[in-house]
């Protein structure tokens, strides 16, 4: 299942399918993690550092950062002190 469909499916399930709450599913690590260890190559979302082109949102010993890979170069990034805004940021 890909990183949209997992999350469309935790919106309907622990949010009662409001879309608009997405990111309290990201004030623990709990769905970063799910997230993380599911995630296929062929996705467009990725959430540890690859060398596929896409959307990131990884982990770092600051916090998160989100950023677009595109050809293996690395545009838009940002820094995040919490994975809620890193999530705002990739997502909304």
């Amino acid at each position: 299942m890909f990183a949209l469909q997992r999350l469309d499916s935790l919106v309907r399930d622990r949010l009662d399918g409001d879309k608009s709450r997405l990111l309290e599913l990201f004030e623990t690590r709990e769905v970063f993690d799910l997230l993380k260890s599911t995630n296929l190559p062929g996705d467009w979302y990725h959430f540890e550092p690859r060398t596929f082109d896409g959307a990131y949102l990884v982990a770092t010993p600051a916090g998160f950062q989100a950023y677009q890979q595109e050809r293996r170069a690395i545009v838009d990034l940002r820094d995040f002190s919490t994975l809620r805004d890193a999530a705002a940021a990739l997502f909304c």
